[in-house]
């Protein structure tokens, strides 16, 4: 079904309020892991849309182009439905695995072209989210802390209606 301009305009003007949630959640969460002698500083960008269609409502400022096409695939992947991401992924990312987290799945993966950027995908009941995060001293702790406060955005996104 096609959405109306009414429909969309709302979407996306919820979708941009959603982007600052999220984003205060995953860097709030970071900075109390850094603050407890955790992990290195991190940057966040995030692309909300459709779940199904991958078509974006919303995205953080400097997100890059990512075709709608790609984010619907980045969705599937993120609960296991299409497994093909990981033979094909969209330049120029590539993807480890789905990680089962306490309130969502989430499609881990990386930027083949820019060092520490991490590309996280989740989806709630309408949405997926598809967050980058550049990580300044990349190691498996700092991946850690970021994955852990990403996943647990997405249940604050997830508990409060999305």
């Amino acid at each position: 079904l096609a959405m109306s301009t009414k429909q969309w305009y709302q979407r996306r003007v919820r979708g941009e309020g959603w982007i600052t949630f999220i984003e205060d959640c995953c860097k709030n969460r970071s900075a109390a892991d850094i603050a407890a002698g955790g992990q290195s500083e991190a940057t966040w960008m995030f692309r909300l849309g459709d779940r199904d269609s991958g078509a974006m409502w919303a995205a953080s400022p400097g997100f890059p182009t990512i075709a709608d096409g790609d984010a619907a695939k980045m969705s599937s992947a993120s609960t296991g439905d299409d497994m093909s991401i990981f033979g094909a992924p969209p330049p120029p990312y590539s993807f480890m695995r789905a990680v089962d987290c306490d309130t969502c799945m989430v499609l881990t993966g990386k930027d083949k072209t820019i060092p520490g950027r991490m590309c996280y995908v989740s989806r709630t009941e309408t949405a997926v989210m598809i967050c980058l995060v550049d990580i300044a001293n990349i190691n498996k702790g700092a991946e850690g802390n970021a994955l852990d406060a990403f996943s647990y955005g997405i249940g604050q996104v997830k508990e409060n209606g999305v």
